[in-house]
């Protein structure tokens, strides 16, 4: 008796452990789902919003704005230029294809017209992984990647022209070849793949003052130092740092005439022992418009290009 249940407890074990759990999906029901995926309306893929970032290649700052109206654009700033030179693309709805972990959007670069090609990856909450392939007329491809923040206010680009572009234009007309002037660039925080925009307005007898922008805030850190704190080091000038809790110290190397690459760090005056972050920056003189000249890397680009 004891044996004939023992071999019914069996057959119900083996029994129960062989039926499929709620959970499985038979390949059949998978592919299905995968496929009506394709067919999502477009508004649920790419939602209406406004995203922004920085390309680290070309040091460009990037615009992504979906419009309800149907007329899309992504807006290229040059950097190094103070924001003064922007390119855009426009497409629409219909230029557009998703499936089930991409967007792909099909249009032209700006100047050359040559086939463009825009990747979008959803990649935390609302945010981007970005790639841009350019097929040149070469028929070698140039491609980018850079991530893309959502913007709930006014994005990066517009607050900085508002607030900025009139005296950036000033100073740079007065300040060409010195170590004064208004600077503009990427900066990069340790461990931290997101670039950050940086700008030093550096006049003589002036509080100087190092701005960052991080890309989806809606609100930047401004630092300042006084010419008088500078202490010079082997070619170097390191000086403290007021102002917002960003960084506390920074070091500047005029490597040319017109660029300047530097290190900072934060530090807390009661723990001066602890360091709280650290990175770099490289910045470019800002150039009145008509003086301005496309890097060099650029320039044999946009030769290929031609």
């Amino acid at each position: 008796m004891k044996v004939l249940i023992i071999i019914v407890i069996l057959m119900n074990v083996i029994g129960c452990s062989t039926q499929p759990t709620n959970d499985y999906q038979p390949k059949s029901s998978l592919e299905a789902t995968t496929k009506s995926s394709h067919s999502q309306n477009f508004k649920e893929i790419v939602p209406i919003g406004t995203w922004e970032g920085i390309s680290r290649s070309g040091a460009e700052f990037k615009v992504l704005k979906i419009m309800s109206k149907n007329q899309h654009n992504l807006t290229s700033y040059n950097i190094a230029s103070g924001m003064q030179f922007q390119k855009s693309v426009s497409f629409t709805n219909k230029d557009i294809e998703c499936d089930e972990f991409n967007c792909h959007i099909y249009t032209h670069t700006a100047d050359e017209k040559l086939p463009l090609k825009i990747t979008l990856t959803k990649f935390v909450d609302q945010d981007y992984l970005v790639t841009e392939a350019v097929r040149l007329t070469s028929e070698a491809i140039y491609s980018t990647s850079y991530g893309l923040k959502t913007v709930t206010a006014k994005t990066t680009p517009e607050r900085f022209i508002a607030q900025e572009a009139e005296k950036l234009t000033a100073i740079a007309s007065i300040h060409k070849n010195e170590r004064f002037g208004y600077w503009s660039g990427v900066l990069e925080m340790s461990n931290e793949d997101q670039l950050k925009f940086a700008t030093l307005d550096y006049q003589p007898g002036k509080v100087a003052t190092f701005t960052v922008y991080t890309p989806g805030l809606p609100y930047q850190a401004k630092m300042t130092f006084n010419p008088k704190w500078l202490r010079q080091n082997n070619g170097e000038l390191t000086t403290k740092l007021k102002g917002a809790l960003f960084a506390s110290e920074m070091t500047l190397r005029y490597s040319r005439r017109d660029v300047i690459e530097g290190d900072f760090e934060q530090r807390f005056e009661r723990y001066p022992e602890q360091l709280m972050g650290h990175g770099n920056f490289r910045l470019s003189r800002v150039m009145p418009p008509e003086d301005y000249k496309p890097p060099k890397w650029l320039k044999s680009l946009l030769q290929k290009i031609e």
